[in-house]
């Protein structure tokens, strides 16, 4: 699989680089055999002054925004980087990448995930969003901020001591109603993260699941959708007691993703097949899919999609259709 990478986003002053010091600290490897790049703004930049622990190499990409020419600027650190571990043979564990809080993490999904040089050198292992707890209002008017969310498969809390359960809960339904693909995790300033909430996580990649807090989105019924009210993020959860045609599941992703390109973020499933024997898993980010088989019993289908803007009732309507072609 290669070397596993981790993208710590969030939006300015959220924590990120506090996360980071923690995760080294507990971290499983040597510290010469983490890479940590990060993603500045402007031409100089001091996040890696503020890393507690330098054994580790830092590499610094001086742009706010990862994406255009910063893109194959990452991949060309990348391939420089794995080209000098291959020919001195230097063990390499982890990739941390730390994005400015300006970034959007997409392209450098996009560029991991697409980019031949990389195939088999290194993988998402988890794509990681810091928020400050007291500074979420200001978050749901930020179209970036509110997308490192929605990308995030990990959610850490940066918890203030006066943050009470119930302010606390309430919390964690919003982040919920954003992104009920991730899972929420609350960390101090004061006390270290364990290292099994930050390293080996194969989330990114990992199959749909819900966490027992989501009982409170009462994901039940056929189609369940939730609207954020700030720039129109969605999420919509499409689920069936019937087994789908292969062949048309196929050609209704195609057109979901054609049909939504720019707005369909990520998108997972579970999906019970005709000529499968046990339960496909589906992820999917921006216009890449995958499937891997699994061992699970066939139950429901269940898909759910995070996007901005998404038609919902069209989507509805072309899942139903696919239900009545599959019969």
């Amino acid at each position: 699989m290669g070397i596993p990478v981790t993208i710590v986003s969030g939006f300015l002053g959220a924590g990120k680089t506090t996360l980071i010091n923690q995760a080294l600290q507990v971290s499983p490897y040597p510290r010469e055999e983490i890479i940590i790049i990060e993603n500045e703004f402007g031409e100089v930049g001091i996040d890696h002054k503020l890393l507690v622990h330098r054994e580790e190499r830092v590499l610094q990409l001086n742009n706010g925004c990862m994406c255009c020419s910063l893109r194959s600027d990452l991949l060309a650190i990348l391939i420089s980087l794995l080209e000098t571990i291959e020919e001195h043979q230097q063990p390499i564990s982890q990739i941390i990448i730390e994005t400015t809080g300006i970034a959007d993490p997409q392209p450098i999904i996009q560029t991991l995930l697409t980019a031949p040089q990389l195939r088999g050198r290194v993988y998402i292992d988890s794509l990681l969003t810091v928020i400050d707890s007291d500074s979420f209002e200001l978050i749901e008017r930020e179209p970036q901020a509110l997308k490192q969310l929605v990308m995030a498969d990990r959610i850490f809390v940066s918890r203030k001591q006066n943050l009470n359960l119930s302010a606390l809960k309430k919390l964690q339904r919003e982040i919920k109603s954003i992104n009920p693909l991730s899972d929420i995790r609350m960390f101090t300033h004061s006390e270290t993260i364990q290292k099994k909430d930050f390293y080996n996580l194969k989330k990114f990649n990992h199959p749909l699941v819900f966490e027992s807090d989501s009982s409170e989105n009462h994901y039940n019924g056929k189609h369940y959708h939730q609207h954020h009210q700030v720039h129109e993020f969605k999420s919509i959860l499409l689920t069936s007691d019937q087994d789908i045609k292969k062949d048309f599941l196929l050609q209704w992703i195609d057109w979901l993703i054609l049909t939504n390109q720019g707005s369909l973020y990520r998108f997972k499933g579970l999906i019970a097949l005709q000529e499968q024997d046990f339960i496909v898993a589906m992820q999917g980010v921006n216009e890449q899919v995958n499937f891997q088989y699994t061992t699970r019993q066939k139950d429901q289908t269940t898909i759910i999609l995070i996007g901005k803007m998404l038609d919902e009732e069209r989507i509805k309507q072309s899942f139903d259709k696919l239900l009545a072609e599959s019969k």
